[in-house]
């Protein structure tokens, strides 16, 4: 089993990322909150239709201004955006 598999290891990493990212944890949180408030609500995924979405953040510090993402698209705005920050490479 790999070290990436143990919760011990998984726990730390997310940790570091936390410590890491502020900002980005003040905006997950902000955002958790105000679905289960009722003060947003889960849309399907703006690319292909799907009910099971994640909130993605153009902005963090705009923490109610997300789209509405399935994993899949998700990740790959996300591998967009850092292929963008690099200048076009992956």
């Amino acid at each position: 089993m790999s070290d990436l598999a143990t919760p011990s290891s998984q726990f730390e990493r997310q940790a570091r990322w936390r410590e890491k990212n502020p900002l980005k944890r003040w905006a997950h949180i902000a955002t958790a909150s105000a679905l289960r408030r009722g003060l947003i609500e889960r849309g399907p995924c703006e690319v292909c239709g799907a009910d099971n979405t994640d909130a993605h953040h153009d902005d963090y510090a705009r923490p109610m201004a997300v789209r509405w993402l399935c994993r899949a698209h998700h990740k790959a705005e996300h591998a967009r955006l850092k292929c963008e920050q690099n200048g076009g490479e992956q």
